[in-house]
């Protein structure tokens, strides 16, 4: 038998299970546990972020390019509090991280009490993360640690992954466990037993369209999915946080479908009469309200989804929903073509689908879509490319260049201005790979002290903002409904600025470059190719609108590059 305390356990059991980094800020109510981290440094690594909510984030790009548990830790309170956003990010979407803070001695918690608070940055953590994660955990006095320490586990990393929460108190951390040994934590995939009559519709289609969500990617399922696609052949739509789920030059990608989308993905949808989803919500922002302009000539519409809530809310009335884990579908589906012998010929309409595409391939686009096409294309193949939110998102989903094996990373349920550049730390410690974090200057300044992080460890990451002086998001919707009054968004107004980003760089210790004119771009690769931590700040042109944006589902209008001879000949090959 071993014995431990409560704090070196909970670090050789994160060990144990395949855990090599840990973010988190330190705290008096989470010293044990820090401590603990000391002691095994040679075997896990801790990383201390500039924030907690630093930390939160970090854990989360962690766990989206590693496949791994994500741990973030914090001390009690405002610790907590901080960890909030990063909390809410992992839930929505489906990232597995184990949120722990320190809390107050066992007796000096408030619990049931009708007192604001009893002990020292004391606060009732776990009921207020009880809304955001799959489950909250409070450890006691004289638990079954080991046995809440494998829940814990199985919870975050099964069935749709999520984070969990786990309130420490500092005393517990001191508590003795005896043990035998500490094994991986087994997991037992559930099986699920599904039908479906997708090879009857698809003999009985002419133009058929999949719709590829994150969930492939959270599955770990990329190369068993463009396997099923080069079986199925055909064409693929993708939301915006699965724009990676084929490469660019994949004659089936046509990219990814909403409102800040570009025009083709929405044209094929549009045409098509069988439509598989997998792995997607298909949120509001995905395909609008009004639901009759959402694949209006589907005749077969297919969800295969692993949370039977989300089947609540019914998209479409010949809508067949598929409760199934996405790894056991797509298997299916190519042992059943191979079982069948299925030989399907769409080639008419996917190659209808790939001129269009490529038709408009240079239409529409702004100083960003060019910036984003010149910057990823000298970038590795294996690439991590962090998005944040704002314009700088949408120009990346719309013309990044996806390589075979670019990974692109973002907030996309929660929407979290300043994700990119702490989820990049996360990023880079998940798989080594290079790491490349954007954002515009309102995403920038939101978490711009973990600089501090990136050149105290050394880390190869290249940081690029996108600087247009202004949150061009709003000032879109500021345009469109509230008469251009840019109240905070504008720094021609005076009352939003943005800064010297390299200067703060430079404080911290990190080389910085500044291009400040489109001509420079050519510049870019001899700076990103550079080994140590960069920042590269790209001054460019705001836009009036954003590009793609069709109201009503009009796809098919003139604009940019777009005349009424080339609107003619994509009718022609969408009917």
């Amino acid at each position: 038998m071993r014995k431990l305390s409560v704090a070196d356990y909970f670090v050789e059991f994160l060990i144990a299970n395949g855990v090599t980094d840990v973010f988190g800020y330190q705290g008096g109510m989470i010293a044990y546990i820090f401590d603990s981290l000391g002691k095994y440094r040679d075997r896990i690594r801790y990383h201390s972020c500039a924030t907690e909510q630093g930390a939160a984030l970090a854990a989360c790009g962690y766990a989206q390019s590693s496949g791994k548990l994500g741990v973030a830790i914090s001390t009690s309170g405002p610790g907590f509090t901080n960890l909030i956003t990063g909390i809410a990010n992992a839930w929505f979407d489906s990232v597995p991280v184990l949120f722990v803070s320190g809390n107050v001695n066992t007796k000096d918690k408030k619990r049931d009490k009708p007192l604001r608070q009893l002990g020292f940055q004391e606060i009732q953590a776990a009921s207020v993360a009880e809304k955001i994660t799959k489950r909250t955990y409070e450890f006691e006095l004289d638990m079954d640690y080991v046995a809440c320490l494998e829940d814990i586990y199985r919870t975050a990393m099964t069935a749709r992954k999520g984070p969990v929460y786990l309130d420490l108190p500092i005393n517990v951390c001191r508590e003795q466990i005896l043990f035998e040994d500490i094994q991986p934590v087994s997991i037992e995939k559930e099986k699920r037993d599904f039908e479906a009559d997708v090879f009857l519709t698809l003999d009985k289609s002419k133009k058929p369209v999949i719709i590829a969500g994150a969930g492939i990617k959270e599955a770990g399922c990329v190369e068993l999915f463009r396997k099923v696609i080069e079986c199925l052949k055909i064409p693929v739509v993708t939301t915006l946080p699965a724009v990676d789920v084929l490469p660019s030059d994949s004659m089936y990608y046509m990219g990814y479908i909403g409102g800040t989308a570009r025009r083709e993905a929405g044209i094929v949808l549009q045409n098509a009469d069988f439509v598989l989803s997998i792995g997607t919500r298909l949120c509001s922002k995905q395909i609008g309200h009004n639901l009759e302009l959402f694949a209006p000539k589907a005749r077969y519409f297919f969800r295969v989804d692993i949370d039977d809530d989300e089947f609540c809310r019914q998209l479409k009335d010949c809508e067949q929903d598929i409760l199934a884990d996405i790894e056991d579908f797509l298997t299916w589906l190519l042992e059943e073509s191979q079982r069948r012998k299925w030989e399907p010929d769409f080639s008419l309409w996917a190659n209808n689908c790939a001129e269009m595409h490529s038709m408009l391939k240079d239409s529409d686009l702004t100083e960003g879509n060019q910036i984003f096409r010149e910057l990823t294309g000298i970038l590795p193949s294996n690439v991590n490319l962090l998005l944040d939110v704002g314009k700088n998102l949408t120009y990346g989903g719309q013309s990044a260049i996806i390589k075979e094996k670019t990974s692109v990373y973002m907030s996309a349920g929660l929407g979290t201005m300043g994700y990119a550049l702490p989820a990049a730390i996360g990023a880079y410690h998940g798989n080594g790979n290079p790491t490349v974090a954007v954002m515009g200057d309102g995403g920038a300044q939101m978490n711009i002290q973990e600089l501090n992080t990136i050149v105290k460890n050394k880390l190869p990451i290249k940081v690029v903002v996108l600087n247009n002086r202004a949150l061009g998001n709003i000032r879109i919707f500021q345009e469109q409904y509230l008469d251009s009054r840019f109240v905070a968004t504008s720094e021609a107004e005076g009352d939003y600025f943005s800064c010297d980003f390299g200067a703060i760089a430079r404080a911290y210790g990190m080389k910085s470059y500044l291009i400040e004119n489109m001509d420079e771009l050519d510049t870019c690769e001899e700076i990103l190719d550079q080994e140590e931590a960069t920042l590269l700040e790209i001054l460019y042109e705001d836009c009036p609108a954003l590009p793609g944006i069709v109201a009503g589902g009009e796809f098919l209008k003139e604009g940019s590059a777009v005349d009424k001879d080339m609107i003619e000949r994509i009718r022609m090959l969408m009917d």
